[in-house]
């Protein structure tokens, strides 16, 4: 028996009473087939070179490569999104692939930061093309990049290089302005 069997027998053992919606749990009403998660496990390492475009290496900075977002996306793709997210999200991967190829002939993997950022600004131009038609574009995109965002600055690498971190922080200050160049703070 695997986690989430546990969880469901569990959640109706105790009577369903405690609404998960806003965790995900809501997926348990919602399946998830097995080759769904798999295709998104088996995608990690293009995952992770998205995120890294998103986010890339600086000089002073690791990019989310280095904070290690391929897995930490795949997992909250498994175990946090419903199945119908969940296959947006595997189809919206496969795009990325099918139109760098189509485009430059080369997986998206083997594209240069330029060329990555290129495939971008089609994909951003189609979802504007979709907004303005008033039709309801892929959540691809605004996913990935809310997910990316969200492992690197909860991660050891965002929070302690890329932003100003303090293990113990001071005093309470509701509003402290920042200099020019400065850091915003991590804690």
């Amino acid at each position: 028996m695997n986690r989430r069997e546990v969880v469901k027998r569990a959640t109706f053992l105790l009577g369903g009473a405690i609404t998960f919606s806003g965790f995900g749990a809501c997926e348990m009403f919602n399946q998830v087939s097995e080759s769904e998660s798999k295709s998104i496990a088996s995608q990690e390492l293009l995952i992770a070179e998205i995120a890294d475009t998103i986010i890339p290496d600086t000089k002073e900075v690791p990019g989310a490569k280095a904070a290690g977002l391929g897995p930490f996306i795949v997992m909250m793709m498994q175990d946090c999104y419903t199945a119908d997210v969940q296959k947006d999200f595997a189809d919206g991967l496969m795009k990325v692939d099918a139109v760098s190829k189509g485009k430059y002939n080369k997986s998206f993997i083997s594209l240069t930061l330029n060329e990555r950022e290129e495939i971008f600004k089609l994909f951003k131009a189609e979802v504007q093309t979709q907004i303005d038609a008033k039709e309801n574009p892929s959540q691809f995109f605004p996913l990935i990049y809310e997910l990316t965002c969200l492992g690197y600055y909860t991660s050891e690498i965002g929070a302690t290089k890329a932003l100003n971190y303090v293990h113990i922080p001071g005093k309470y200050e509701a509003c402290i302005p920042l200099q020019p160049g400065q850091k915003a703070w991590a804690t």
